[in-house]
């Protein structure tokens, strides 16, 4: 299995996960559906599906470039999102459960060459 570097020169911190982003859709058969909507569809669908804060981290991880890999701050979601420390710990958790967040077998490098534990993220839930 092969180890994932973070993108940009990112020093993790201790306990701290990374998160790759992926928002990729499955091939689609349709000629007549843009992928920019079915975008829009994922969005608006989590929407409905979390509570309003883990919908608040959905966007902070989903407004990432597709394929991006970076150190996950509790701070920085914080501070950005205006979410508390324990809506952030219920957020992630949710999105867990839901499977908009999986940890990966990979682990990621920072740029002193420490590992991360490596989180995917999808716009869609994988099920």
């Amino acid at each position: 299995m092969t180890d994932i570097k973070l993108t940009g020169d990112f020093k993790g911190v201790p306990n701290q996960k990374a998160f790759r982003i992926n928002k990729k859709r499955e091939a689609i058969d349709r000629t007549d559906v843009r992928v920019s909507d079915l975008f829009k569809r994922d969005i608006l669908d989590a929407s409905k599906d979390l509570k309003d804060t883990t919908f608040k981290l959905y966007i902070y991880f989903i407004s990432n470039q597709d394929e991006y890999v970076g150190g996950l701050s509790k701070v920085d979601v914080i501070n950005k999102t205006g979410i508390s420390e324990s809506s952030y710990k219920r957020a992630m958790k949710e999105l867990e459960e839901k499977g908009y967040l999986i940890y990966s077998h990979q682990r990621a490098i920072d740029s002193q060459g420490e590992n991360l534990p490596l989180y995917d993220f999808y716009a869609r839930p994988q099920t």
